[in-house]
């Protein structure tokens, strides 16, 4: 094996010469990398401030799925030879 591959989630493909948004890898990957920087900039936030912030984890949360989004675009605008196939 030439080279390894952990772990990869494909979230734009190709099929049949067309685009294909795999929006299930998409929106479970948006959910888990929100929850996970939620937590973790709340958790900051506590460190510093010494009180839970609701708007913090919210905050950073946001952030994180726009991120997501910018690179749902990203890949959206790629061109198509340069996306896997999908089987």
């Amino acid at each position: 094996m030439d080279e390894e591959k952990f772990m990869e989630i494909v979230i734009v493909g190709q099929r049949n010469g067309e685009r294909k948004i795999q929006w299930l890898n998409f929106l479970s990957s948006t959910f888990v990398l929100g929850i996970i920087g939620g937590l973790g900039g709340g958790g900051i936030y506590y460190l510093l401030c010494r009180r839970w912030s609701h708007t913090a984890v919210i905050f950073v949360a946001a952030i994180t799925a726009g991120m997501m989004f910018l690179g749902l675009i990203k890949s959206l605008r790629a061109p198509i030879d340069k996306l896997r196939e999908l089987k």
